[in-house]
């Protein structure tokens, strides 16, 4: 590729990756053409995006980005998944793909502008989704606040029933 090229290449990557805080390596080697359109397609539906780099084109352009750290992840046939959406997602779409494509290899990635292994990204995988974690969250917030009410029900139920029966016999005395 001459020179020029691969420059507007790294500049179009530095733009496409400076606002990225996730993302993932994999290694696709030995994977046919119709698993790997497969794997785009359906990604591509949950909008997470799978994209082939030039692996030294991909290190200069991260290496510009001031994420050097790249550089020993990206060994041979490799691409990057990355999304705006939720970093478990992305993570647990990636685990699911390597499950039904073997050749599919995870090598690590960076969340939030950490580094993780490919064992950190599977640990990530089993956690709840951001939205699973606000419904708990607002779930456990709730919980006292609820008993609480049910507690005052409860008395003002009772207290009910014994003004009942004060009626109720007040009119039998009455009759």
């Amino acid at each position: 590729m001459p020179n020029e090229l691969k420059n507007l290449v790294v500049k179009e990557m530095v733009s496409r990756y400076r606002n990225v805080n996730n993302y993932l390596i994999v290694g696709y080697q030995g994977i046919n053409p119709l698993q790997f359109n497969e794997l785009r397609k359906d990604l591509r539906k949950k909008k997470i995006k799978l994209q082939v780099v030039k692996n030294s084109l991909a290190v200069i352009a991260f290496r510009e980005l001031g994420n050097s750290g790249i550089s020993d992840l990206i060994k041979g046939p490799s691409a990057i998944v990355i999304s705006d959406e939720d970093p478990v997602v992305v993570a647990k779409e990636t685990i699911e793909w390597l499950k039904k494509i073997p050749l599919l290899s995870l090598r690590g990635g960076f969340v939030e502008g950490t580094k993780l292994s490919a064992n950190d990204i599977n640990s990530l995988a089993k956690l709840p989704s951001l939205p699973v974690l606000h419904t708990q969250i607002v779930n456990n917030v709730n919980a006292p606040i609820v008993g609480v009410l049910n507690a005052f029900n409860i008395v003002f139920r009772n207290l009910a029933n014994v003004f009942q029966g004060i009626k109720d016999k007040k009119e039998k005395n009455s009759v």
